[in-house]
């Protein structure tokens, strides 16, 4: 009986190392959690949803043991024109403001770190939430500025640079779908926190006085919600510094590879 028995034994210490994949290591607080989780520490992931909007945005996680891991996302939207104009048309009910709008263009990128920290089984799997800081960029080109004189309709285009700075947290879900790929779901992250920019015009001719006054109307006229703004004109165009808050939120599908 023993030899049967030691055979078995050792035959199924054998298939139990060939299955690699499924094999199973003893944690320190005694549990047990598949080895696939503990030994593929490195994800990189591509956000499925920012696709709507020509966001393009990938993420890479390093997991550091069962509970706690470092993410890193970068996030652009090449320059163009404003996505969704008809719909903001249909929200904003200010034709001047979106005639303004209606030629330029924006870019967009953001860098935002995060640390993850999974509730359940962890090693990347599961619920989590995940405090983060995002620093944001719009780049504007082209914002046309028309102002009436006595003799003639005139515009300046305006271009500049808005960033933001803000902290938030996120809650969300990552799944496993089979061996190698993730389903990451942000559920729901809201952030908050400062704003600072300017955009600036220059005229291809002198302006009058007239001109001047004509222009610091048109651009104090202007409804830009939430924010602070100074307007500066003189002969040569026209600044625009914007100070205030920035608030925002995360969530979508992201598709990720383990390894």
């Amino acid at each position: 009986m023993v030899r049967p028995l030691l055979c078995i034994l050792l035959l199924g210490g054998v298939l139990a190392h060939g299955q690699g994949t499924e094999s199973y290591d003893i944690v320190e607080d005694g549990g047990e959690l598949p080895q696939l989780y503990q030994s593929r520490k490195n994800l990189v992931k591509f956000n499925l949803t920012g696709l709507l909007l020509k966001n393009y945005q990938f993420q890479g996680e390093r997991v550091i043991n069962r509970t706690f891991s470092l993410g890193l996302s970068y996030g652009f939207i090449p320059q163009g024109g404003i996505p969704w104009m008809d719909n903001i048309g249909d929200i904003v009910d200010d034709q001047e403001l979106m005639n303004t709008l209606g030629d330029a263009t924006v870019s967009y990128s953001a860098l935002t770190p995060e640390v993850r920290i999974y509730l359940g089984k962890g090693y990347g799997k599961g619920f989590y939430l995940a405090p983060f800081y995002r620093h944001s960029s719009y780049g504007f080109d082209n914002v046309a500025i028309e102002f009436d004189t006595d003799l003639e309709t005139r515009e300046l285009a305006l271009s500049g640079e808005l960033k933001g700075n803000s902290f938030g947290l996120m809650l969300g879900t990552q799944f496993n779908l089979g061996n190698r790929l993730v389903l990451d779901w942000w559920i729901l992250g809201p952030h908050y926190g400062g704003s600072k920019g300017s955009l600036a015009g220059r005229s291809d001719e002198p302006l009058s006085q007239e001109e001047q006054q004509a222009l610091l109307q048109e651009l104090e006229s202007l409804d830009i919600p939430l924010v602070d703004t100074t307007y500066r004109v003189d002969e040569n165009g026209a600044t625009i510094a914007i100070d205030g808050p920035w608030a925002g939120i995360r969530a979508g599908f992201s598709l990720g590879f383990r390894f």
